[in-house]
This record gives C-alpha cells, structure tokens and sequence, in this order.
C-alpha cells in the first residue's frame, strides 16, 4: 500500500517554507525566503484513488488507505478498471513514456493517482450525476520498500506519514519522486472515461514567502470563481459548484510542495478567510470544536467508513467514526490547538460528545 500524501493548509506550506530556509540556527533568522511558481488544478470533490504496477508484482488497486478489489472495492472503482487495466498500462503508458517505461523496466513501482468522481460518489457539485470518470492528478515513481498487499495500521501509518514529510522536507526523497507533469498530462482515455487533471484549466501564481499575505486575495479570488463554476463541470456543459483548487510547485520541490484552498460550501474549518497566512486565534476548547468540528469534516467521517465496508447506519459503528474524527482533526490542527493551549484531552472529550450526538442524528 502506497499512500497518497495528505494536502496540506497554505498556512502549514509557509510554515514548512520558514522552517527548511531558516531552521533553528539564530544567524539563519532572517535569510531570505523564496519566491515560488505554483500551478493550480482543480481539486475534484470524489474519493481517491489510484492504480499501480510492477514488473514483478503485477498490478493493484487503492483507495485512498486500503488496496482495493472489485470485490473489496470503493465506489466501483477495481470493478470499473479491472477490464481494461492491462491494456492502459501497457498502451498509455509503457508504450508512450519512456519515463515510465524505464522505472518499470528497472523493477520500481508505478502510481498513477487520481481522483474517481461523478455518479453518486458525492453530492452537492457540478459533477455529480455525470458517469463516473477517473481523473489522473499525480504519478509516483516508488522504489522498493512495500508490497502493495502489506496494509499498515494506524500507529504504522503515523510514523510512515511523519517518515514521508521529513524526506519531502529533505527533497532529497531517496524512496519516491513525483514524475514532473509534462511526462503525464497528456495521459488519458476518454473512451474508458480515463481523464487527465490537465485536460481543464490550469493556473499560474508566484508567491513571495517574505510576504505571503501578498498573495491571499489572488487566492481567495480564483477558489471562489472555481466554487461558482466548476470548470470541470463546464467542460461537460454541467453548470455547478466546484470545490476548490490544488497548488503544486514543482521546479524547486519536485512536486512535494503542495497545499489545497476550498470554497466555503466544501470546507472542514470555518475559517474567517480562505487561505489563511497564520492560525485561527481561539480562546476556549468550545470554540475550536466549532472551527474544527464541522458538518463537511463528519461527512468525510462517513466517508471513511464506506471505504472500509464499514455500515454507517450502525451504532456500534460509532467508536471507528470518532476515532477517525479525533485523528483527523488533531493532525490537521495540532497548531491551532498549540497556539491557543487547548488540552488534547479536553478537545478529545468534546469532540467525542459533538461526533456521537452528530453520528445519531445523521444515520
């Protein structure tokens, strides 16, 4: 199993930024930090996905935490691709990338991510409704180190996320890199509904790290026209919401660098603005629940629970969907808990009474 990387916050890529140019050290205190070109692409509102390959080992199936199978599946992905999954690799992608035909040839594995999305997978966006599509985002080139058949637990999974940011930190990743995007934007298949993120629209930004606040509005302004109008959607004459957009750099960081800004109908914070510079300032365990604990993020709860052929319409399901809630939340807010001095503990215990309450009124 082969995880795709969470996407992180703006505020945790500046952070990230200050931290690899400056460090620790006092005389590196005021070295100055770069400039940055990020492309933009459209973050699909799906489920994650992702088919990989090996010379040895043949191909699998993943979910964004589980290798899948069209028996053990996520939304019909394994089943939908299964048919045709040799015929891509070896048609769109070994024959047509030398690339990747090369890393194959060498015994390294290969992961072409992507988001499986339209049908019935998600609501409440342009897309849904529409056959349901696989859209390729990334491909990974992976040197040996796991079978995909090995599934992780969760304390593994933790130590394997911390393992993976520190070598992405180091750009020095010597057990992956991300293929540069002008080797797989043009991989697709429409006929199979196989797309690719760069079929629609793509934007360009630069963003000065002595001065990210410079660059908020920009933003602000283009998550919230991709909300009015999903481009994807407009693509296929579908008016509707989108979802937000996904920021890569990549001449720099190879394609580590990445954060995500949503619209506000999709959010899992209610932040006070879109793509906020530092962490929200709060005063009490009952305000950060009501930050972090949001109807969008409890959906995602339920989510998680489809994708691990758990039933969500049963109580005694309740101690895996908090679980997931608790972990998720503090991960992705241990800095606003840090900064506002908040006891895990106590915020454990609040977020454990808001989920119940929510879980029972929602099954």
């Amino acid at each position: 199993m082969i995880a795709y990387p969470e996407t992180e916050q703006f505020r945790n890529v500046i952070s990230k930024v200050v931290r690899k140019v400056r460090g620790k050290e006092e005389e590196k205190r005021n070295n100055p930090l770069p400039l940055l070109k990020f492309i933009g692409t459209v973050k699909l509102h799906g489920t994650n996905s992702a088919i990989g390959f090996n010379k040895e080992l043949g191909h699998w199936f993943q979910s964004r935490n589980n290798v899948i199978t069209s028996i053990k599946d996520n939304a019909g992905f394994a089943k939908y691709f299964e048919p045709f999954s040799n015929e891509f690799i070896q048609e769109k992608l070994l024959n047509t990338n030398t690339i990747i035909r090369e890393e194959y040839e060498k015994g390294n594995s290969i992961i072409v991510f992507g988001e499986w999305c339209g049908g019935n997978i998600q609501s409440n966006v342009a897309i849904t409704g529409l056959p349901k599509m696989f859209v390729i985002f990334k491909i990974k080139i992976v040197y040996p180190q796991l079978s995909p058949s090995q599934e992780l637990d969760e304390d593994q999974k933790q130590e394997k996320d911390k393992e993976e940011e520190e070598e992405e930190e180091s750009e020095t990743n010597s057990l992956s890199y991300w293929l540069q995007p002008q080797e797989w934007s043009k991989i697709n298949w429409h006929e199979k509904l196989i797309y690719n993120i760069y079929d629609f629209p793509v934007y360009e930004i630069d963003i000065d790290f002595n001065e990210p606040k410079m660059i908020q509005n920009k933003l602000i302004e283009l998550t919230d026209a991709v909300e009015k109008q999903c481009p994807v959607g407009l693509f296929f004459n579908r008016p509707g919401l989108g979802e937000g957009i996904v920021w890569t750099e990549w001449a720099t960081t190879h394609g580590t660098l990445t954060f995500k800004v949503k619209g506000q109908e999709h959010a899992v914070t209610k932040v006070k603005t879109l793509a906020a510079v530092d962490t929200e300032k709060l005063n009490s365990v009952q305000e950060f629940i009501d930050y972090a604990c949001t109807d969008n993020r409890m959906k995602q709860g339920l989510d998680y629970l489809r994708e691990q052929q758990i039933d969500s319409k049963e109580m005694k399901n309740v101690p895996v969907f908090l679980k997931w809630l608790t972990n998720d939340i503090i991960k992705e807010e241990k800095d606003t808990m840090d900064k506002a001095q908040l006891d895990p503990k106590d915020v454990t215990k609040a977020i454990t009474t808001k989920g119940r309450t929510w879980y029972m009124n929602n099954i």
